[in-house]
């Protein structure tokens, strides 16, 4: 018997997190929506950025080069198991948090991912402080 593949969730299950930063914006600009929504809608970026954005995984090899496999997310490895909890493991290390910021700007698709996790928090911050004043 044959293994049985992933089912694809095709290009808006893949990239959904990148198609809420213009609702996101949308958001802010015509002060259409809620508060609590653009709340929610930027922390849901900002999960999906950290943990199932398509990305490189940029774990150390063992000839220290910078691994080019897939992975899930800017916090996640690829399928070695060294790798997997690698770069999990420097965000809870104050001593390595600069050599993680170093992965997160390695190449285009993980600078990318980085810029919108960071607009996502600026924007949750803002609509909780929002939340927080509004009377």
């Amino acid at each position: 018997m044959g293994r049985k593949r992933k089912k694809k969730s095709g290009i808006i299950g893949r990239y959904f997190g990148y198609l809420l930063l213009p609702v996101i914006v949308y958001g802010w600009a015509s002060g259409n929506m809620s508060a609590s929504f653009i709340l929610i809608a930027s922390s849901l970026t900002f999960l999906y950025m950290l943990f199932a954005v398509p990305a490189w995984c940029m774990a150390e090899t063992r000839q220290g080069l910078p691994c080019r496999r897939n992975s899930n997310g800017l916090l996640l490895g690829c399928s070695i198991r060294e790798h997997k909890w690698q770069k999990l493991k420097m965000a809870f290390r104050a001593g390595k948090w600069g050599e993680l910021s170093g992965k997160f700007w390695n190449n285009t698709a993980n600078a990318a991912a980085a810029v919108s996790a960071l607009a996502g928090v600026g924007s949750a911050l803002a609509a909780v402080i929002t939340l927080v004043t509004k009377k």
